[in-house]
C-alpha cells in the first residue's frame, strides 16, 4: 500500500511540488529559466501584508523580478520546505515553511500557498499549454511574516496590496 495521498499523486500536486524544488535552487544562486518555464505568461502572484515583498506582481517578468528581488534580500539564503499538498482539477493548495538567514538567525514563517494552475497537460516533467496562472500566499501569523520581511532586509517600495481571492470559493 502506497503512503501518498490521492490529492498529492494529482498533476496539479507534483506540478506545484516541482516548482517549488527549481524555485529553491534558483533561491540558492542557480538559474531562473527552469521557474520561468513553469509560470504563464499572465501569471499573477499576490503577497499580502505591508512588507518590503507585500504586492500584486502582473506578468511572467514581474513576478520573476520579484522572485530575483526576494533572494536578494535574503542573500541567497532564502529556502520554501512544501509540508502538504492538496490538489484538484481547480487548485492546488500547498502548506509551507519558509526561512531566511539574517545576521547569523535563521527566521521561519509559514504560509498557505494557494495556486490556480492554468489549462494544460504536463508532459514530461515540462508543461503544455499550461503552468502556474496565479497564486495567493497567506502567511499563518502576518505580523510575524511583515516583520521577517520588513524594510530591515532591503527598504523599498512594493505594488498595491493584494485583493482577496475570490475564485478559490466557488
Amino acid at each position: 500500500m502506497s503512503d501518498s495521498h490521492p490529492a498529492d499523486s494529482h498533476p496539479h500536486a507534483r506540478l506545484i511540488r516541482d516548482f517549488h524544488e527549481r524555485q529553491n535552487r534558483f533561491y540558492a544562486g542557480g538559474d531562473q529559466e527552469p521557474v520561468r518555464a513553469m509560470l504563464t505568461p499572465e501569471v499573477i502572484w499576490h503577497v499580502p501584508g505591508h512588507n518590503v515583498i507585500a504586492g500584486e506582481y502582473r506578468g511572467r517578468d514581474e513576478v520573476l523580478r520579484y522572485f530575483v528581488r526576494r533572494r536578494e534580500l535574503a542573500n541567497a539564503t532564502f529556502r520554501i520546505d512544501v509540508r502538504g499538498v492538496l490538489a484538484d482539477d481547480r487548485r492546488t493548495v500547498i502548506l509551507a515553511g519558509g526561512e531566511v538567514e539574517r545576521g547569523g538567525e535563521i527566521l521561519t514563517w509559514g504560509t498557505v500557498g494557494i495556486f490556480r494552475v492554468a489549462d494544460g497537460g504536463i508532459a514530461g516533467g515540462g508543461i503544455a499549454g499550461g503552468g502556474i496562472a496565479e497564486c495567493w500566499v497567506v502567511p499563518y501569523d502576518q505580523d510575524a511574516f511583515d516583520e521577517i520581511w520588513s524594510s530591515s532586509m532591503g527598504g523599498g517600495t512594493s505594488p498595491s496590496p493584494s485583493p482577496s481571492p475570490t475564485w478559490m470559493l466557488g
